[in-house]
């Protein structure tokens, strides 16, 4: 909870995928406890578990995707960046005389 407040406070992207990681860690507990006490009811209940974790899961998978493409053309872009101003040092100026 500590860490989804302090990515929120800073604005962060990713305070939504801790909140979803802190809210369904706690209902899967709450899940295993009742399935102690009532081992049917307890089953019910992990089946609506799993399906509502499949949905967020998802739409978390499709921002992270989203993110994970940004990164890469912004990495390609960075190394290109890099490529040509490694070949312009490593090349000479037509008019000095060589050693």
């Amino acid at each position: 909870m500590v860490v989804e407040v302090l990515l929120r406070a800073s604005e962060s992207i990713y305070h939504t995928h801790v909140g979803n990681i802190r809210l369904f860690s706690g209902g899967l507990a709450a899940i295993l406890l009742l399935s102690v006490l009532d081992p049917i009811l307890g089953c019910i209940i992990s089946v609506m578990w799993v399906c509502l974790f499949v949905i967020i899961a998802y739409e978390s998978f499709q921002e992270l995707y989203i993110i994970l493409c940004h990164v890469i053309v912004e990495g390609r872009h960075i190394l290109s960046r890099l490529s040509g101003s490694v070949r312009c040092l490593g090349e000479e100026e037509p008019n000095q005389p060589q050693a």
